[in-house]
């Protein structure tokens, strides 16, 4: 009986210990004002991509390649 209780008191600690780790990993974070231009600028949106150079381009800076059937290495070497 004091087995299974030490076993469900680590499991409640482990899994308390797991979600503060996940909140305090989340993504959030406050923008200075004088960071806000940057973050704004023009080359910061995604926007319409006008070619296949563009959109290969981006597939392989991001990573992220979707429907244009190029692949890319991650490095722009081909």
């Amino acid at each position: 009986m004091l087995k299974t209780t030490k076993k469900i008191v680590g499991y409640v600690v482990t899994v308390a210990i797991m979600g503060i780790g996940l909140l305090a990993a989340t993504g959030c974070g406050t923008v200075q004002p004088y960071e806000r231009g940057k973050l704004a600028h023009p080359t910061m949106a995604a926007g319409d991509m006008t070619g296949f150079g563009e959109s290969h381009l981006r597939a392989i800076s991001e990573g992220a390649i979707g429907g244009s059937g190029g692949t890319g290495s991650g490095c722009g070497c081909n």
